[in-house]
């Protein structure tokens, strides 16, 4: 099998930051490197389009935003969304996020 390419950017911190968000899927919700970028993959897609996010009434996200947010809370959006299948919704997330991180 094949292992998935991660989302195309030209930035290389972007890049960067996919490869760490993957890792931190496998460290810390035990995601095969495949399956890691797979969901990746499947938010990027997401919660970069516009229209997408238009219909949960949020804004796309973007560059700044991955990096603002880093690898291991990427990490936790990816698998809150993705992994568990929760729909678009930030105050949803973060109340899940409190209970895993503090």
């Amino acid at each position: 099998m094949t292992t998935p390419a991660l989302p195309p950017t030209t930035d290389d911190d972007e890049a960067w930051l996919f490869e760490r968000t993957v890792q931190a899927l496998q460290r810390t919700y035990g995601c095969a490197e495949a399956e890691a970028i797979e969901l990746l993959n499947r938010y990027h897609i997401k919660f970069t389009d516009a229209d997408f996010c238009d219909a949960y009434d949020m804004s796309a996200q973007t560059t700044e935003f991955f990096h603002r947010e880093e690898s291991l809370t990427m990490a936790d959006r990816i698998y809150f969304y993705e992994a568990l299948g929760n729909e678009p919704d930030e105050a949803a997330f973060i109340r899940w996020q409190r209970k895993i991180r503090l």
